[in-house]
């Protein structure tokens, strides 16, 4: 009988054993599969973070690169302009000069006729007089401030025609600007 009790037991204890390894098995595979869950969720998570962290550096980089290039624009522009400037500064020196008369008084022979107004800045008006004499010409002259040179303002027509050095001095400025640019940064 303790023979029989004994193989009972014993039975009793493998099936116990068994269960408890399956149920081992089974807690351990639950386990697995929900820590694998977790860490692919965690993963996604932490990947998606990433990429959207990287989307805003990328953002933030490509902000500054534009206001960076707005900033270095803008300098550039200062200086061009500290050149443009200094040649108004220094046209003075041109304003004296026989070939600047010569000028004037070319722009008047062909330009103006009689009863037309002409504009020029208070250093020519004397220059503007004595030319307007010597070619015989009845205009009104009137000064504004300007560089040099003429306006002509033809009231018949309500036309003026501009040969101040104002717009010469800005349009041939302009169109040299990529010249200037070259010198003083070393670019196109």
């Amino acid at each position: 009988m303790e023979e029989l009790l004994d193989e009972v037991i014993k039975k009793a204890l493998d099936e116990i054993k068994r269960n408890a390894d399956q149920s081992f098995e089974e807690a351990k595979r639950i386990v697995d599969k929900t820590y694998n869950d977790v860490l692919q969720s965690y993963s996604n998570k932490v990947r998606d973070l990433i990429t959207k962290t990287k989307e805003e550096i990328e953002g933030e980089r490509a902000k500054l690169d534009v206001e960076n290039k707005r900033l270095v624009a803008s300098e550039k522009n200062y200086w061009i302009e500290k050149v443009y400037e200094g040649v108004k500064d220094k046209i003075d020196v041109l304003l004296g000069s026989e070939n600047y008369k010569k000028g004037l008084e070319g722009v008047l022979s062909r330009e103006a006729k009689n009863d037309v107004i002409i504009y020029c800045n208070s250093k020519d008006v004397d220059t503007v007089s004595s030319i307007l004499n010597k070619l015989k010409i009845k205009a009104k002259l009137k000064e504004e401030k300007m560089l040099g040179g003429v306006k002509i303002e033809f009231p018949d027509q309500g036309l003026v025609k501009d040969f101040s050095l104002d717009l010469l001095l800005s349009q041939v400025f302009e169109a040299e600007k990529p010249k200037v640019a070259k010198i003083l940064f070393g670019e196109e």
